[in-house]
């Protein structure tokens, strides 16, 4: 059975740059037509208790929460799944990508690209090396332009291209995210699924890309 997850979004419990609530979130996404959501702040991950009090306060048992986290390397932001919040709040902001990347992996964790070809806030010329899980390749927060640049870059390297809504405002969750076909029922199984590739695009308006 096919998961649709949105797998890159904030709220404005932990970050400042988002308006949305977190206690409007699950009805949001559930409404947008998804099976679950990985919420990824910056610079600090929910923990599990606090991810259960919001499902419980939603009322949707049956929908999937999850936590990651993005990382601002002294060279582009990093979505990182898979970390435990006590791990992710030990990476002091700012360090080098290819130094978070290797942490991220020797925890089991993946490692994607954000927004990576977004204006005043990509990466430089290093991302071609950079051992990432996958590039970011459709947000909301890209440009038609910057959307293909990064699709023409993730096939230049060779890596998986994702997809997510980057959401900051409500109605934005799940404008993008990814169909997986394979089960996803725990926090370690989201890193493993991206690894694998065993995942497609999806467009909320066009329904797939």
């Amino acid at each position: 059975m096919a998961l649709n997850l949105d797998i890159h979004v904030h709220t404005k419990q932990h970050s400042v740059c988002s308006a949305i609530d977190a206690a409007r979130l699950i009805a949001q996404a559930v409404k947008a037509g998804l099976d679950g959501l990985v919420i990824t702040e910056h610079h600090y991950q929910w923990g599990q208790d606090e991810l259960e009090a919001l499902l419980a306060e939603s009322g949707e048992s049956g929908f999937l929460l999850f936590s990651g986290v993005e990382y601002t390397t002294c060279a582009g932001d990093l979505l990182i799944y898979g970390l435990t919040p006590e791990q992710a709040h030990r990476l002091q902001p700012g360090l080098d990508p290819e130094a978070v990347v290797r942490h991220a992996h020797e925890q089991g964790a993946a490692c994607v690209a954000a927004h990576p070809t977004r204006a005043g806030m990509g990466f430089d010329e290093r991302l071609l090396s950079l051992p990432v899980d996958a590039l970011e390749v459709i947000s909301g927060n890209m440009k038609e332009h910057e959307q293909r640049l990064a699709a023409g870059l993730a096939a230049q390297m060779n890596v998986r291209a994702i997809a997510a809504s980057d959401a900051h405002v409500l109605s934005d969750v799940g404008r993008y995210f990814l169909e997986f076909n394979a089960p996803i029922v725990s926090a370690a199984d989201l890193p493993r699924a991206l690894k694998r590739g065993r995942f497609r695009i999806m467009d909320r308006r066009a329904k797939t890309r």
